[in-house]
């Protein structure tokens, strides 16, 4: 099971608010994308899946191309479940 940082269920399905992006990770990245990572921060996304204990959401960049980001408990906040 996968929790968020206020110890609520998160399952599939289930609409998180997004409150923390490793900066270094973001730093990965070209500033066009990392730019639009930043901006899922306090952002509410549907988790679309559970893998390896955390929580994935998706962010279209465009109508071809996106990014999937797995949250850690600390990372997400449940905002409402499905």
């Amino acid at each position: 099971m996968v929790f968020d940082k206020n110890n609520n269920e998160v399952k599939i399905g289930s609409w998180v608010k997004v409150l923390f992006i490793e900066p270094d990770f973001v730093s990965t990245f070209p500033y066009n994308i990392a730019k639009t990572l930043k901006a899922m921060i306090n952002n509410t996304y549907e988790v679309i899946d559970i893998e390896h204990g955390k929580a994935i959401v998706h962010q279209s960049f465009d109508g071809v191309h996106g990014f999937s980001l797995a949250l850690t408990s600390e990372e997400m906040e449940l905002v409402n479940k499905n």
